[in-house]
């Protein structure tokens, strides 16, 4: 099972995010696990550049300029207006080979990412052809200085990549299925997916339920569409409750004696209802929230009874390895999920999880977690209530929940991805 010799070209689109988000972690999983089977990995990105080595290295780990937003916005960036123009008369853009002196950028892995793949560059790439697809409906093509045997999107970018197989990625629809919880553009979002789904050798998704409302909403074959589940890449550990107890003094915590959540705050997450059910319980163990503050948050959050609930906005990745492993339980009554990543992280540390039996929670987590209806807060107060008052049952939880756990490893991830490859080339 390996893809050697195999040219891959994979987006830095989310890449070029500061902070981690689901589809950076994706992309950074999808690289590693195309590494370990031997493939020849490029990024693309989209940064500024200059011939003068040094410079080069300044300006591409520099943030991009920013520019007005808004249709107009677009033609105060005259170079930005020129790659548009190139895109709406079919010419090709050239992206260029990165070269570095002595930098080591590191992955989410901690690892060493510039050794371990190619970089090539093309300056304002994703802003042209973003611009170019909303403006005119029109593709970007571009063209690159090697061979490349497979594109592989990780969201619906309108991109071509001449002469080689595309490959593309839809995590979840959510833009469609619970439009009021993002802020994309739903008109172009659905004429891009659409438009991916034709250009594209593969789609893959990462749960059957995704696969399942893409087979609803758009006019594609079940053979076409090939289910990858991500597998757990924060790494478990050993560590006693003593050494757990030291790290969460850090966040004024006390092992097994709070409720915690990870995600962002923002309206999909259910954050606000959380908090609802969670006022009603008579209890003295803090909710624990860590995330960022995202689009809407205020709203999510303004009135509710915060006693006792405290917010960690961002945590680093190293810390919620300890935060899972002290909770007493993980709580995640999410409306909709792709694949929902962190109530098998909970259960990977022995977490014993409370989530949402709709969208794909219930396909990832089997029978390992307990299930509550996300838009009742009374059902979210009984589900905690239940699980606070019966140590049983959270170490019943706990031990099946590290063994759904173990099923989504890189080595199955692996499999599932190279039989996709497989199948593509």
């Amino acid at each position: 099972m390996n893809l050697n010799g195999i040219n891959v070209l994979v987006d830095g689109y989310n890449l070029e995010l500061k902070k981690g988000a689901g589809l950076k972690s994706y992309g950074l999983t999808l690289i590693k696990a195309l590494n370990l089977l031997g493939a020849n990995v490029d990024v693309l990105f989209s940064r500024r550049s200059n011939d003068n080595l040094i410079l080069n290295e300044v300006l591409f780990f520099d943030a991009n300029p920013d520019f007005k937003n808004g249709i107009f916005g677009y033609f105060f960036n005259l170079d930005l207006v020129k790659g548009v123009i190139r895109s709406l008369i079919r010419v090709s853009h050239k992206a260029k080979r990165v070269e570095f002196g002595k930098i080591v950028l590191k992955d989410g892995f901690g690892e060493p990412f510039i050794d371990s793949v190619g970089l090539l560059n093309l300056e304002m790439g994703y802003k042209i052809a973003n611009a170019a697809y909303k403006i005119f409906g029109v593709r970007t093509h571009i063209t690159l200085p090697k061979k490349i045997d497979i594109w592989h999107a990780t969201y619906p970018l309108p991109i071509m990549v001449r002469r080689s197989k595309r490959i593309t990625t839809i995590a979840d629809l959510i833009p469609l299925r619970l439009p009021y919880t993002t802020l994309d553009d739903k008109r172009s979002y659905y004429r891009n997916v659409k438009g991916s789904i034709k250009d594209s050798s593969m789609i893959i998704t990462i749960s059957e339920h995704s696969k399942k409302d893409i087979l609803d909403i758009f006019d594609v074959g079940p053979d076409k569409i090939y289910v990858t589940y991500p597998p757990i890449t924060l790494r478990t550990f050993l560590a006693d409750e003593e050494k757990i107890s030291i790290f969460l003094k850090k966040y004024g915590l006390t092992f097994h004696k709070y409720l915690l959540f990870v995600g962002a705050v923002e309206p999909r997450k259910n954050v606000g209802k959380l908090i609802d059910g969670y006022s009603m319980i008579d209890t003295e163990m803090p909710l624990v929230i860590a995330g960022k503050r995202a689009w809407l948050w205020k709203d999510e959050i303004n009135g509710r009874n915060f006693k006792n609930v405290r917010l960690l906005e961002y945590v680093p990745t190293e810390d919620l390895k300890y935060l899972y492993s002290g909770a007493y339980c993980f709580v995640f009554p999410s409306l909709y999920e792709g694949f929902g990543l962190p109530p098998l992280e909970a259960m990977s540390f022995g977490c014993p999880v409370i989530t949402s039996r709709i969208s794909s929670l219930p396909e990832v987590c089997g029978d390992a977690a307990l299930y509550v209806d996300p838009y009742d807060i009374y059902d979210i107060k009984e589900r905690i209530e239940n699980l606070l008052s019966n140590a049983q049952l959270r170490d019943r939880l706990s031990k099946i929940g590290k063994e759904r756990a173990k099923r989504f490893s890189m080595e199955n991830y692996m499999k599932q991805l190279y039989e996709a490859y497989s199948k593509v080339l």
